[in-house]
């Protein structure tokens, strides 16, 4: 969950926590409220959550409290709108199986999925993940106290920065991306998104291209573009940024 103000703990994160901070202010002073940011995937954390997915691909129960709870999250929400699961998973372009399992916490949605689920939903990624809406015009969240806002499984992690009062706002993610590109659908959402390697080396995949990126490249493109994106150093980390409708 979200707080007002928290305390800043003891961090194992590497090279990605030790700069994200500067990373994250540089980015806020020179990218307008319209960019959203995906940042960090995979890796090691140190809110380390534990999960397995078999090599036959049969999902395990994650033992993750905030994956369980951005399932949870899901499903009231839903059922609060009145929606069956077939209808949410039509609105939001997702196979139903899939997000059948999201919901039991028996995975670990990409960060286009948690965009799609929520402007499906019309609310924050920051709902989806169980946090009140806060309407505050200045919220901070501490390095060490965003567990409840993380979600990881054995090939990749993303932790929420941001804490927008509806689903058009900035949305702004630390990623660690997995070695391999996924096996599900390519990545297409909502808005326009910067992504910007704040560590390491990753490979991004576009229709009609593939782009390496160092530390310090960015690219930007429109959210909907399908993209897949893969680490190609082992503790590599992105700023990934999303923002409008």
């Amino acid at each position: 969950m979200y707080r007002r103000i928290g305390r800043a703990g003891s961090s194992s994160e590497g090279r990605c926590r030790q700069g994200g901070g500067a990373v994250v202010s540089r980015a806020a002073a020179s990218y307008s409220s319209s960019a959203a940011l995906h940042v960090r995937m995979g890796g090691s954390s140190a809110t380390k959550m534990s999960g397995d997915i078999s090599a036959t691909g049969t999902s395990v129960k994650l033992d993750s409290p905030a994956v369980v709870g951005l399932g949870r999250a899901i499903r009231a929400l839903r059922a609060e709108r009145g929606l069956s699961l077939s209808q949410l998973a039509l609105s939001a372009s997702v196979d139903k199986g899939y997000l059948s399992r999201v919901e039991r916490g028996l995975k670990v949605p990409s960060v286009a999925i948690v965009l799609r689920i929520s402007t499906a939903l019309q609310v924050s990624a920051a709902q989806l993940f169980g946090a009140a809406e806060d309407h505050d015009l200045i919220y901070l969240t501490r390095a060490g106290d965003r567990g409840g806002l993380t979600a990881t499984d054995e090939t990749y992690q993303m932790e929420l920065l941001t804490r927008g009062s509806d689903s058009s706002g900035l949305e702004v993610f630390l990623m660690f991306p997995p070695a391999d590109f996924p096996d599900e659908p390519e990545m297409a959402h909502r808005g326009e998104e910067l992504l910007f390697v704040v560590d390491g080396r990753i490979e991004i995949r576009f229709p009609d291209r593939i782009l390496v990126l160092e530390k310090g490249d960015a690219v930007q493109f429109p959210g909907p573009l399908r993209h897949q994106l893969r680490r190609l150093e082992e503790r590599s980390c992105v700023l990934i940024s999303v923002s409008g409708p």
